[in-house]
């Protein structure tokens, strides 16, 4: 069992009620439902995608449109906002496939804005880095923490940090726990909003591989092996759409009315 990425894509009509279209596209590959060995692709799943700039860059001119999809909401029913520029879904016409490095530039830059616009409104925070050589340097000032939960747990109690990283801007980069804790490269990142872009661009265009469910019902994962939803895998004559291993190229070119929709889960 492992988890898993893939862009559904939607008829048209399906813009009315998407959760509903979802669901009927993906039946014919839930992993506990009564389908064909073989054919089980997921055993649950959400919209995601959107707060975290692994969802898709919004088309200039679209960046409020209310047909853009959002992540489900998290577990305690909190709302997951769209990066500015960036959704979970939508008609494809709204989406801008042009450079495969937007949309996470994107979360980069809304993860800059808000460190400074939380810095503005709390005191300062000391670095991860502090809290570290405390706890190395006085046995008594975390005593029985062999993980550094108390650790952990005392840096991030600090008003600025707690407001960061409980935001989904932050994109969950701020890794704490042993052996290796790392900070958010925008906590102790010296410099301007644009010099700090500069530095994290990717040196080439990376081209996203992931699973791919067709309009026709192909679950096709980026090695292409395929798997058609309306048959028995070891019984099936039909032949996959050639979707690639660049699966950004193949949805660049669907109709424009095809609404599509990023999702996270578990197979």
């Amino acid at each position: 069992m492992a988890g898993m990425s893939v862009t559904v894509c939607l008829p048209a009509e399906a813009e009315g009620d998407v959760e509903a279209a979802l669901d009927a596209a993906l039946a014919p590959f839930d992993l506990n439902a009564d389908n064909p060995p073989d054919r089980g692709m997921w055993d649950r799943w959400r919209i995601a995608g959107g707060s975290d700039g692994h969802g898709f860059a919004v088309a200039e001119g679209h960046f409020d449109d209310p047909r853009l999809l959002h992540d489900t909401s998290g577990r305690d029913g909190t709302a997951l906002p769209n990066v500015p520029g960036v959704c979970a879904g939508g008609a494809r016409a709204l989406l801008d496939f042009g450079d495969p490095r937007a949309s996470a530039e994107r979360a980069r830059a809304a993860s800059w804005d808000l460190w400074h616009e939380l810095s503005a409104v709390h005191p300062p925070a000391l670095p991860l880095a502090d809290f570290l050589r405390r706890a190395e340097a006085d046995p008594q000032a975390f005593p029985d923490d062999p993980y550094g939960d108390a650790m952990f747990a005392a840096y991030r109690e600090q008003p600025l940090i707690r407001a960061y990283l409980d935001h989904p801007f932050s994109l969950g980069q701020g890794f704490l726990g042993y052996p290796h804790p790392s900070e958010h490269p925008v906590i102790g990142f010296r410099g301007d909003r644009a010099d700090y872009l500069r530095r994290h661009r990717p040196t080439a265009d990376p081209v996203r591989q992931e699973d791919v469910l067709t309009p026709d019902g192909w679950w096709i994962e980026p090695n292409g092996a395929s798997v058609h939803g309306s048959c028995d895998p070891l019984d099936c004559g039909h032949t996959a759409p050639p979707v690639g291993p660049d699966t950004e190229r193949y949805l660049a070119g669907l109709p424009g009315d095809t609404v599509l929709v990023r999702l996270r889960g578990h197979c």
